[in-house]
């Protein structure tokens, strides 16, 4: 069977805060606006508050299965069958995922940066390099994730702080925006923001053990909560929910109005850089999670076939899409509406099968 190599807490939760905050970067924060105003801010404490009960689930399931990750558990515990199915729609939905991801890296760049280069071009390019941390596996990217988040975070915090000039306070009222339900049910749906924090049970075999699973999601949930709400609230306080709600690109858009003189303006460059490297592992991460589930569930020793060949479907899957427009309202709707579902429903349906059947080392789990 594959094996990856182990790593600790902080290379675990750098890998699922990174992947996890990319999306701040893309068109969440715009969405987001349209269906709620200028309370995206808060309402996405409420999503991880309901996140970390999605990841009580996982966690204790994987405390009734120890040493055990979540194909092999969903096989245990369901059956080989079911647990087939099961892990056959968590990994084509990884894949989803790291289309939808790499569509919208490549678009938005193609609006503001480079618009006269092709897609076949820019999409090519994230592929090989999606296709070289693939081969280098799991460890690597991790410790390329730690070794980058600190930069990523310093570049952040700058175009946050430089775009004080541009805050006015009255943007967040009314505080309410359009009324505490619309609030309430926004917060619980999106909760798929934080929904790859499965990536910890996908790879359970990598970490030290499940007491540490349990540090490093409750951490990364909380610490990619902080990140995305102070965004938000940096966001809104830039702009109007009625125009904030019509930009693309919301955090890029900040940076481009960033003016303290001639030799302080445009830091949009440094902005790119977070951008792209964020984009870039968590685009690799969910995609290699799909390969492992692939190579989990068809029993498949060789990785590097599968790679190679997954990279070509993502390649020309990602080529399929008509335009920016059914990225962000098709693709991306989609998958903050439903991509709970298969994040956080099925390791609850596996839990409640595994206490009914009464599987697993743990029964007092």
């Amino acid at each position: 069977m594959i094996k990856e190599g182990k790593f600790g807490v902080q290379e675990a939760v750098c890998l699922i805060t990174v992947t996890i905050t990319s999306k701040v970067f893309f068109s969440s924060p715009a969405i987001i606006a349209g269906l709620i105003g200028n309370t995206g801010w808060y309402t996405t404490l409420i999503s991880a508050a309901v996140a970390l009960v999605g990841f009580c689930f996982i966690y204790l399931l994987l405390k009734r299965f120890p040493g055990k990750d979540i194909v092999e558990i969903f096989d245990t515990a369901l059956g080989r069958v079911v647990g087939f199915i099961f892990s056959g729609i968590l990994g084509i939905y990884m894949l989803f995922i790291s289309v939808t991801r790499v569509n919208e890296l490549s678009e938005f760049l193609k609006v503001y940066v480079i618009p006269l280069s092709p897609n076949w071009l820019i999409i090519g390019i994230f592929i090989t390099c999606i296709f070289t941390l693939s081969l280098l596996g799991l460890e690597s990217i991790a410790r390329l994730s730690k070794l980058l988040i600190y930069a990523l975070l310093a570049g952040f915090l700058v175009v946050l702080l430089l775009g004080i000039q541009n805050y006015n306070i009255n943007n967040l009222f009314p505080i309410l925006g359009y009324g505490l339900d619309k609030i309430a049910f926004q917060g619980i749906v999106r909760s798929s923001v934080y929904g790859e924090v499965i990536i910890l049970a996908i790879f359970a075999k990598s970490f030290q053990g499940v007491k540490f699973i349990k540090k490093e999601g409750i951490t990364g949930i909380l610490l990619s909560a902080a990140i995305i709400s102070v965004s938000g609230l940096s966001y809104s306080l830039t702009f109007p929910y009625y125009v904030a709600q019509e930009i693309t690109a919301p955090m890029y858009a900040m940076s481009t109005l960033i003016d303290y003189g001639r030799f302080m303006q445009r830091v949009e460059p440094l902005f790119l850089y977070v951008w792209i490297i964020g984009s870039f592992i968590s685009a690799s991460l969910v995609f290699y999670s799909f390969i492992w589930i692939f190579c989990k569930t068809f029993r498949i020793q060789d990785k590097k076939p599968i790679i190679i060949g997954s990279c070509t479907i993502l390649y020309a899957t990602a080529l399929m899409h008509k335009d920016i427009i059914s990225i962000i309202l098709g693709y991306v709707v989609l998958i903050r509406n439903f991509g709970s579902l298969p994040l956080f429903v099925l390791p609850l349906i596996a839990l409640i099968a595994a206490l009914i059947r009464k599987k697993g080392g743990n029964l007092n789990a």
